[in-house]
C-alpha cells in the first residue's frame, strides 16, 4: 500500500480560492476589465500566466507578461491574510494528524510561491505534518504538467506509483494523472465548477480522505 500523499494547498488544505478570485476581480475592475469565475477558474491550480491568457481570450485585453500585476496581487493577498487570516478547511488538521499516525509521509505541491506556502501552513498550524514543500515556481512547467508532483515525490524518495495526490482543480488532477499517481479529487465549491473527471475518486469533505486513501 502506498504511504506517500502529496497535497495541493489552496482549495485543499486552506480555503483561499474565493479570496484569490476576489483580489483578482477587484484588480481587473480597477483596470476596466470585468472577469467572472468562468474566466478565472482555468488558472486554479496553475499559474497567473494562465489567467492572463484567459483574460486576453475572453476580454480582448492583453496583460500577458505584466509582472507588476502579479506582484500587486501577491501584495494584496498578503494584506488580506494579515487582516483576515487564512480560511481553514474544516477537518484538515484532524485528518492530517490521523494520517500521520497511520504512517503516511506527506508533502505539499502547490502553484503558489514558496513563501506563501510556508506562511499559510504556519498560520493554520499544518506545517508540522509535511516533510516536503514544493512550489510550481521551482520547476520548469506548472500544472497541468506533472513536474511539481514528480519533484515532491523525488524529494521524499518515493516512486510515482506509490503516491496519492489530493487536488481540487482540473489542472491538478491532470497533473497527477500525467505523473502516474493516484488522484483523489476534493470537491470544493469555492474552487468553481471544476472538472475533476481525471481523479480516481472524489470526496466532498476533507475527513472523507481517511476512507478514500
Amino acid at each position: 500500500m502506498d504511504r506517500f500523499i502529496i497535497f495541493d494547498m489552496d482549495g485543499v488544505l486552506i480555503n483561499t480560492e474565493a479570496m484569490c478570485y476576489q483580489v483578482w476581480k477587484d484588480l481587473f475592475a480597477q483596470l476596466g476589465v470585468e472577469i467572472n469565475m468562468d474566466i478565472y477558474k482555468c488558472c486554479i491550480g496553475s499559474s497567473d500566466d494562465v489567467l492572463m491568457e484567459s483574460v486576453w481570450q475572453h476580454c480582448g485585453k492583453d496583460f500577458r507578461g505584466r509582472t507588476d500585476l502579479m506582484e500587486f496581487f501577491e501584495t494584496r493577498k498578503l494584506q488580506e491574510i494579515a487582516e483576515h487570516g487564512v480560511p481553514p478547511i474544516p477537518g484538515a488538521a484532524e485528518t492530517l494528524r490521523a494520517l500521520q499516525a497511520r504512517g503516511y509521509r506527506m508533502a505539499v505541491a502547490s502553484a503558489s510561491p514558496p513563501s506563501h506556502i510556508r506562511l499559510c501552513l504556519e498560520k493554520v498550524g499544518l506545517l508540522p505534518y509535511f516533510e516536503v514543500l514544493f512550489s510550481g515556481e521551482e520547476v520548469e512547467r506548472t500544472k497541468p504538467a506533472p513536474d511539481v508532483f514528480l519533484a515532491a515525490a523525488a524529494a521524499m524518495g518515493a516512486a510515482p506509483k506509490d503516491c496519492t495526490v489530493v487536488e481540487d482543480s482540473r489542472n491538478g488532477t491532470l497533473a497527477a494523472q500525467a505523473a502516474g499517481m493516484r488522484c483523489i479529487g476534493f470537491v470544493n465549491p469555492d474552487s468553481g465548477d471544476q472538472d475533476l473527471s481525471a481523479a480516481d475518486v472524489l470526496i466532498y469533505r476533507f475527513a472523507e480522505l481517511l476512507d478514500a486513501i
